[in-house]
């Protein structure tokens, strides 16, 4: 599974000149029909197809051979592995810089937009983007006898450890009074044999939380024993709750999945649209925090940015300064800040998006009706530190 200093990893990679980096995201659902016999291939030569009708309309034919040499080792390479490649995940994401004997791949179980681009280093933005849309969850699976804990994250669910009580609960019925009192016994040992199990739950799930610092908590299982066991959590735990469903003890791992995505996805719009309405009012107030490109550009120029966001519509061509690096929006014709040329960008939002990872701001992009209120005030935003 993928983790997040890998994406560091690739985010801090020094450029190599004249040594560009192949970014590859093919979907590569093995159920589409689409797929079957490697069909994510086409999508792969689709997408690269303008990079080399770039290439192919430079002037400098110097330039131009150099350029296509670099670019058929990359795809070379990229083709061996995808022919040889056996679809299990939803995604793949592979970079490779021939040259330089870089090759990075990973099967993401998340769905991924096929693409392709070729630059100084690894586009890593849509890795960024299922960061922050699949956190990790922890979910308890528990009635009053067992336990199974799961970690879910980037689509994955792992089943860490099954808890198995050896104390047999009984529920005795009987007729009559005679016996009465035997069967009160028997239900108040049967409910403490049940409280102390869930105690040794709520103690697991909290080594869990520890070792894996998931910031959301899913509890499954009959009522009666998820109502109990969030009474049982520490604080710091039932915070993290965040829903409860009825799910049989021995459900499999692709239905205690299939209840946690759909829970995930409607928490996570939630999120998300609460965030952009509390940037709305801070920007319109004046509270540390800027709406639209420009003041975002600023914001970011001077280092002031905490948390980025933006739309998934949101769409802007620029510049940036051949100098000191500077964005802008269309209309200039050089640097604010030192007065050199500006390079032309189509895609403005990856080069701020890059820039405020660098200065270790948070990024996120805002999907569904977060999305739509979001790019309805410009399509992108921050929050500031000062």
């Amino acid at each position: 599974m993928i983790n997040k200093s890998e994406i560091e990893a690739l985010m801090t990679r020094a450029p190599k000149p004249g040594s560009p980096v192949l970014s590859v995201f093919l979907h590569a659902e093995p159920s589409e029909m689409t797929n079957i016999n490697h069909a994510f291939m086409v999508q792969f030569k689709n997408a690269l197809r303008p990079i080399e009708n770039g290439i192919a309309a430079l002037k400098d034919k110097s330039a131009q051979k150099e350029m296509q040499r670099e670019l058929a080792a990359d795809v070379e390479r990229v083709q061996r592995f995808i022919v040889d490649y056996e679809a299990h995940a939803r995604s793949l994401a592979i970079f490779c810089d021939a040259s330089e004997d870089l090759f990075w791949t990973r099967p993401i179980n998340v769905p991924l937009r096929s693409q392709v681009r070729w630059e100084e280093t690894p586009y890593v933005r849509p890795l960024l983007e299922i960061f922050d849309e699949y956190e990790r969850y922890g979910v308890v699976l528990t009635d009053s006898e067992q336990a199974r804990l799961f970690t879910v994250f980037l689509g994955e669910i792992e089943e860490e450890r099954e808890a198995f009580n050896d104390l047999e609960v009984r529920h005795i019925k009987t007729t009559g009074t005679d016996h009465s009192r035997s069967q009160m016994n028997i239900q108040r040992k049967a409910d403490e044999h049940a409280k102390h199990h869930l105690k040794i739950v709520a103690e697991m799930m909290d080594d869990l939380a520890r070792r894996y610092e998931f910031s959301r908590l899913i509890l499954a299982g009959p009522v009666e024993a998820t109502s109990e066991l969030a009474d049982l959590l520490p604080k710091h735990l039932r915070e993290r709750v965040v829903a409860s469903i009825a799910l049989p003890i021995e459900a499999s791992e692709s239905e205690v999945l299939a209840e946690t995505l759909r829970i995930e996805e409607r928490i996570e719009r939630e999120r998300e649209l609460n965030a952009v309405e509390e940037l709305i009012t801070a920007a319109r107030k004046g509270a540390q925090a800027v709406l639209g490109i420009e003041p975002t550009l600023l914001a970011l120029q001077e280092g002031r940015i905490l948390r980025l966001l933006y739309a998934d519509q949101a769409r802007f061509r620029g510049a940036r300064c051949t100098n000191c690096g500077a964005l802008f929006a269309d209309g200039r014709a050089a640097c604010d800040y030192c007065g050199s040329s500006l390079q032309p960008t189509d895609d403005l939002i990856e080069e701020a998006v890059t820039r405020a990872a660098d200065q270790d701001a948070q990024v996120e992009l805002v999907r569904g009706a977060a999305g739509e209120r979001l790019q309805a005030e410009g399509g992108i935003g921050a929050f500031l530190r000062y």
